[in-house]
């Protein structure tokens, strides 16, 4: 086991195009760092150079103690899992899980030691004769960690190990690889795309853009206090709601008007959290709202917390909750933190044309009940000391 850093690593490639700009991040001994972002946002690349794939342009790379820049991937002493689970399909489950062992001229009854306790450990034992192709992917995958939890290592490195599994094995997938490598400890660099596994899975999540690393905390600090705007959107599902408002200042409190009939009242912690708030009154900023800290409005609900006239477009049932999709006159974020956080063109392109139009869909998550019926009117509540608070041209944090 070993620490591995990255000191302002950079990747060129041959046309210059910058895929790595300056990353710096220190993954612990024995931690579970998650490396997360959109398509193209260089996770892969990352890892690729740490694993000794891919040269690095400039910084610095360490595994434990030593600088492995001009080092090959196999003087690193780090095993790598790939989603394609890269077995040989002509040997037994026992012989792919010791053939690296075997390359290293490691002695017989020495692999075969590992790889009894690695098919143990992932519960194996009864296929190590068989060949892959009789396997199910999960199987396959359960092999192509064994082959890779055999040699020990000094870190694992795991490229989108789960993407081609169905959904309902992806979720055991996933709670067994985090449990695996909690037993194991060894130090582990996870890719995905998904940032449900993301924020399930590590002891940390690095949440890339462009090659830019723009946070690294644990799962829960990223979606409670993101850095800026492109973490708030990436993060959560259903994202983040993220409209346009005005912050003012009546008396001693503060409101954000997000709409020409609609404003609502800054909770006082909202201030401790977000100091330069103050900043900004009768300014523009982006104001930011998780979908589960609303709820419809009652004869209770105090009127500086409700948002009303809201339209209700779509409803979805999810048995433990409902997802209600409503029209407000809410103006969209339109920038490229957000085009970047829905990693979706298409999605971006309609989100522009909404814009144009007036109005902003906005998603609210209800305790399951009788669901509001399409195309009526409804008054919802936000708990505002839950509010987030950004700058709209920079995308930071108000802190």
């Amino acid at each position: 086991m070993a620490r591995v850093t990255l000191d302002k690593v950079n990747k060129f490639y041959p046309d210059g195009y910058h895929a790595i700009k300056d990353l710096s991040l220190d993954i612990a001994d024995g931690e579970f760092m998650i490396l997360v972002g959109p398509s193209g946002c260089g996770k892969s690349t990352a890892l690729r150079m740490v694993a000794g794939l891919e040269e690095i342009s400039g910084g610095k790379l360490s595994i434990g103690e030593e600088v492995v820049n001009d080092l090959s991937p196999k003087e690193r002493d780090i095993a790598m899992v790939f989603q394609s689970y890269a077995l040989y399909p002509h040997m037994s489950v026992a012989d792919n899980m010791g053939f690296a062992l075997k390359l290293s001229k490691v002695p017989a009854n020495e692999i075969d030691e590992r790889v009894k306790e690695a098919a143990d450990i992932l519960g194996l034992t009864e296929y190590l004769h068989r060949k892959p192709k009789a396997l199910s992917g999960g199987q396959r995958q359960r092999v192509a960690m064994g082959r890779a939890i055999v040699r020990s290592p000094k870190a694992f490195l795991m490229d989108e190990p789960l993407s081609n599994l169905d959904a309902k094995l992806r979720v055991q997938m996933r709670a067994e690889i985090a449990a695996l490598q909690q037993r194991l400890g060894v130090t582990t660099l996870y890719v995905t795309h998904d940032q449900v596994e993301a924020m399930t899975m590590g002891d940390r999540v690095a949440v890339l853009k462009r090659g830019v690393l723009m946070q690294a905390d644990s799962p829960q600090t990223l979606y409670d206090r993101p850095d800026n705007l492109f973490v708030a959107g990436f993060i959560g599902s259903p994202s983040m709601n993220i409209v346009q408002a005005t912050l003012s200042k009546e008396g001693d409190d503060h409101y954000v008007a997000i709409d020409e009939n609609n404003k609502l009242r800054v909770h006082p912690e909202a201030f401790d959290a977000y100091p330069r708030l103050p900043e900004y009154v009768d300014k523009p900023l982006a104001v930011g709202m998780r979908p589960e800290h609303f709820e419809p409005a009652s004869g209770e609900s105090r009127p500086n917390m409700v948002w009303h006239n809201t339209q209700v477009e779509l409803v979805e049932m999810l048995g433990s909750e409902m997802l209600v999709h409503v029209g407000t006159e809410a103006r969209a974020v339109i920038s490229e933190d957000m085009r970047e956080a829905l990693d979706d063109d298409e999605a971006f392109e309609a989100l522009k044309e909404q814009a144009k139009k007036g109005g902003h869909t906005i998603v609210a998550r209800f305790e399951p009940g009788k669901a509001p019926t399409v195309g009526s009117s409804l008054d919802i509540v936000f708990k505002t000391e839950n509010m987030h608070f950004f700058d709209p041209e920079s995308g930071e944090a108000l802190r």
